[in-house]
């Protein structure tokens, strides 16, 4: 078997980048003489939470593979092997799906924020033991619900910077 990557969905990371990028615009129009000190405190901590949340959302990865899975995330990366997973279930909070992988060492969880969540299910469930299994996990195995929330708050944020940017360069 072949190795797979699950990586987060582009429809999620391209307004988010949208996002860091106006954020830094904010920045360095506050940084103007017309700027207050507040102002560009308060536009730095947006821009360098939103730059920490795009890297970590950028560089996540789910890798599955022939001798397990591993998760990476900004300079994190854990591996679990097939025999290490005690019980995969799922949580469901209205639109959000969420994977729950425990181990021994402790429990690890993936969201339908993963492009291809319901084929990565598929992929998990096949290679775990059946008893290891809940039944809700494969009931969610066959259907992904990928809710468009984050993604459509993400690009109303955009717009909302946008005619700040707006207002501050034609003011």
């Amino acid at each position: 078997m072949s190795q797979r990557i699950y990586t987060i969905r582009k429809a999620f990371l391209i307004p988010l980048g949208v996002d860091v990028i106006l954020l830094c615009s904010l920045f360095v129009i506050s940084m103007l003489p017309q700027g207050s000190a507040t102002e560009r405190l308060v536009f730095a901590i947006f821009f360098v939470s939103s730059l920490y949340v795009f890297s970590e959302c950028f560089l996540r990865r789910v890798t599955v593979d022939e001798d397990g899975v591993v998760i990476r995330k900004l300079l994190r990366e854990k591996r679990v092997p097939w025999e290490g997973i005690t019980s995969v279930g799922s949580l469901s909070v209205h639109k959000k799906v969420y994977l729950l992988l425990t181990t021994v060492k402790g429990f690890f969880i993936i969201s339908n924020a993963y492009g291809g969540f319901s084929d990565l299910v598929e992929e998990i469930v096949s290679r775990v033991d059946s008893d290891r299994v809940e039944e809700e996990v494969r009931f969610q195995a066959g259907r992904s619900r990928s809710g468009i929330a984050h993604t459509a708050l993400a690009w109303t944020a955009a717009v909302f910077m946008v005619g700040i940017i707006l207002m501050k360069i034609l003011t």
